[in-house]
């Protein structure tokens, strides 16, 4: 799973991604994860952050999202 999710975005933290998708890409990923995933091993949340949400996200030690909107793994 880490080198799948690794392949659309930035690994942040231990099993924490950051994408910044198209909406074609979050569907191939989409497709990709429920392929890939092992119900009783791996556990995947997609929080969909909208141009507002993105705004208001604080980060301290790396750069600020270069895009409006943002889904994060």
């Amino acid at each position: 799973m880490h080198k799948l999710l690794s392949g659309y975005g930035t690994w942040t933290q231990y099993s924490v991604f950051e994408c910044f998708l198209s909406a074609v890409q979050f569907a191939k990923l989409q497709v990709q994860i429920e392929r890939l995933i092992q119900p009783d091993v791996d556990a995947v949340r997609i929080y969909l952050l909208d141009a507002g949400a993105v705004k208001r996200t604080i980060a301290y030690g790396s750069e600020k999202p270069r895009q409006i909107s943002a889904i994060v793994l």
